[in-house]
């Protein structure tokens, strides 16, 4: 059987950090050239690209983000918090710098620190259409700390300015599943395939969901789904749950 606590979590990009915006227009030439060596592993040059055109353009939060995720892939997160500690020494009322440590200490599953700092970015007024970013990942703070009622209410803000947002109807789901509400699950997950119908994440949780409500083929075809996606997790419950089932949705 199933183990029924096992479900997967979403990649919403908490793991990495999500651009924002640029305050001062960005030189894409250097943050694409940056991007390239990013993308062909050669980090220790993403990042001297990265120091230098920050040097002159110390707010520009695309080239923060960028020098933040690369500190982290080279597992300096120590460099990662001092830069944005300084940053926030010279510009306190900048509501950017508070949202970029918050998701540093989320993806340390620091929660509680990076709630405080969500916290403070809205409270530093964040332009309302990038506040959505701190609500979705506030939500997912919350999320972990099984304050699945604040969670709720975070993807709840998210899904009212951003209807198209499918990670945010994927934390709604998540929340929905922790509290039993299978329904009201599946319900979310399948808005969030909506937009994003390739997600094997999202197949695999409402093939959990599926499962506890007892709907056996639904479940077998989103594992079946999840695992032709690549979830490795789905096609060992595939193996063991579904090998007599036909691979059809309700």
């Amino acid at each position: 059987m199933i183990r029924v606590s096992f479900i997967s979590l979403l990649f919403i990009c908490f793991f990495c950090i999500n651009g924002l915006y640029s305050q001062d227009g960005p030189d894409l030439t250097e943050l694409q050239k940056a991007d390239k060596f990013i993308e062909t592993g050669d980090l220790e040059q993403a990042l001297v690209i990265l120091k230098d055109y920050l040097f002159t353009n110390p707010l520009n939060i695309e080239a923060q983000e960028r020098k933040i995720n690369v500190l982290l892939r080279l597992n300096r997160e120590k460099d990662a918090y001092k830069d944005i500690d300084d940053l926030l020494r010279m510009y306190s009322t900048s509501p950017d710098f508070y949202y970029l440590r918050a998701v540093l200490n989320y993806q340390k599953e620091k929660y509680v620190k990076a709630i405080e700092d969500f916290d403070k970015a809205l409270r530093l007024n964040m332009p309302v259409e990038y506040t959505y970013k701190v609500h979705l990942n506030r939500g997912m703070s919350h999320f972990f700390l099984r304050d699945f009622e604040l969670a709720e209410v975070d993807f709840n803000v998210v899904i009212k300015s951003e209807p198209n947002n499918g990670a945010a109807y994927h934390g709604l789901g998540m929340v929905k599943y922790e509290q039993r509400e299978f329904e009201e699950a599946v319900d979310a997950f399948r808005k969030s395939l909506s937009f994003d119908e390739k997600n094997p994440i999202t197949h695999f949780n409402m093939a959990m969901s599926y499962f506890r409500l007892k709907e056996k083929d639904n479940a077998c075809y989103h594992f079946n789904r999840a695992c032709a996606l690549g979830n490795r997790n789905a096609c060992k419950l595939v193996m063991l749950e579904c090998a007599q089932q036909q691979n059809l949705p309700k």
